[in-house]
């Protein structure tokens, strides 16, 4: 790949494929991977006599657009030949199901699929924690295998249920958990196995990634590019779990979790989203040679923990990640063996999920699933956050002021008294806000760390000087 840094995923590339980096030594190598090996701290699934000449018979718990993808693949792929579809569990029988095969077999009772003796596999495909949890515990306890894309179901009760696969020397498969269009989590477990992660970054929330993209290239307000989203189903009717950063808040606790060897509580990730931007955000951030995104990352700090952190960052426009689009995501993980290696492509939806949902069923069934054993990250031990308080950065602020002479002075007396030096005062003429008693003061900071930051905008608040917009500015 020419030049000093990866060519990253478009639209239609993320459509088409994952897209696989790795800057090496010497230059980046690059890979169009439809899987990647995949790796779990553990070990495979011993071998079985006759293993490829048996069928493998699956219990589907949830029918809804995840759950009917899946099942059109059992039914129709030549790859899932030697895997037979026994019953689906939903919450209604009689309802109508045109997007399933005629003859689907249904069912409301959830031991159904995991006390049948003949159910080698259970998949688990219903949302939320509690029930999906309570379901998949029973087929462990039953002897079954099991396959979640369940990424909320991981980061809070992950230890629990890795747990009981070890004890009951099960495999669980759950690429499709996160970032299903591109093999991550097989590329954490697996690729870079031998390696020592250092750090990893992404974009993983496609809802926000379509939003700033909207906003960036069309100069769409928020509002207008979430009603968009929301009518063609990049959004759900209520966005705040994706505009928040929740979503990617969870998939950052499963990734660093994996990354570096010990369970991460995504409860105690700092988090923030987009929902506070607006477009003049967006504009300034592009006229410094910047673009907004919101990502996720993780890094090993000196003092041997961790910091994490997921919020909406102004990234160079020369970084790999300024450049993924619309709805898909890409992660980009740093090593030391490797030193980086960058995956894009479409993070959700349908099709990419079903297919990963797949390829863990045909790893289960062809004995290649991965049984967790004690030295699991997410059975291993918890790791301890740092939570990024003593990293020392750039930062954009967007402030609302009183429109009275004496305001700017003011304010660089607050930033002065914590030591902070501005790099940049700007007041965009926008319209004003709350009827012209206040407006919009944007600025730019020197290096500093948050934690003087947060003095800062604390004696703003107490001022009445309460709403502010905070990024943080990525030098490369």
């Amino acid at each position: 790949m020419a030049g000093d840094r990866p060519a990253v995923a478009g639209p239609e590339e993320c459509a088409a494929a994952a897209i696989v980096a790795s800057r090496v030594r010497g230059g980046w190598r690059r890979s169009v991977a439809a899987r990647v090996p995949g790796r779990l701290a553990g070990r495979r699934q011993g071998p079985e006599p006759d293993r490829e000449k048996r069928m493998s018979t699956i219990g589907v718990a949830g029918a809804g657009s995840i759950g009917a993808g899946l099942i059109r693949l059992l039914n129709t792929s030549p790859a899932a030949r030697r895997l037979r579809l026994k019953t689906v569990l939903v919450r209604d029988t009689a309802k109508s199901r045109p997007e399933l095969p005629t003859g689907t077999p249904l069912t409301v009772a959830p031991t159904d699929l995991t006390d049948d003796p003949e159910i080698d596999v259970v998949v688990e495909l219903l949302g939320g924690v509690d029930e999906p949890f309570r379901v998949l515990s029973r087929a462990l306890s039953q002897g079954k295998a099991v396959v979640t894309a369940n990424k909320n179901l991981l980061a809070e009760r992950g230890p629990e249920l890795f747990g009981l696969a070890a004890e009951r020397r099960l495999p669980i498969g759950f690429e499709a958990s996160v970032c299903a269009g591109m093999p991550i989590i097989r590329t954490l477990q697996e690729a870079l196995r031998g390696d020592r992660i250092t750090a990893l970054e992404g974009v993983v929330n496609g809802t926000s990634n379509y939003l700033l993209t909207r906003m960036s290239e069309e100069r769409a307000p928020y509002q207008d590019c979430l009603a968009d989203a929301q009518r063609l189903g990049f959004a759900e009717p209520d966005a705040e779990y994706d505009v928040s950063g929740r979503d990617a808040a969870c998939k950052t606790g499963i990734l660093a979790t994996l990354a570096f060897g010990a369970y991460v509580d995504f409860r105690r990730i700092p988090t923030s989203g987009i929902d506070t931007l607006d477009l003049e955000d967006v504009r300034q951030a592009e006229a410094m040679g910047y673009r907004i995104k919101l990502v996720a990352a993780a890094r090993r700090s000196a003092s041997g923990g961790l910091d994490a952190e997921v919020a909406a960052v102004l990234l160079p426009l020369q970084h790999p990640l300024a450049s993924i689009r619309m709805e898909c995501n890409a992660v980009r993980v740093e090593s030391e063996g490797l030193v980086e290696t960058l995956l894009a492509g479409r993070g959700a939806g349908p099709g990419p999920t079903s297919m990963s949902l797949l390829a863990d069923l045909l790893d289960i069934a062809e004995g290649r699933g991965r049984v967790p054993g004690a030295d699991h990250p997410f059975i291993a031990g918890v790791f301890d956050l740092d939570n990024g308080q003593r990293a020392a950065s750039r930062y954009y602020l967007r402030l609302a002021v009183p429109d009275r002479p004496g305001t700017l002075a003011q304010v660089a007396g607050f930033f002065a008294s914590q030591g902070i030096s501005l790099a940049s005062v700007l007041q965009p003429e926008v319209p004003e806000i709350n009827g012209g008693f206040l407006v919009p003061l944007i600025l730019t900071t020197h290096t500093t760390d948050r934690r003087r930051l947060d003095l800062v905008l604390a004696a703003l608040a107490a001022a009445g000087w309460g709403r502010h917009v905070v990024l943080r500015i990525r030098e490369r």
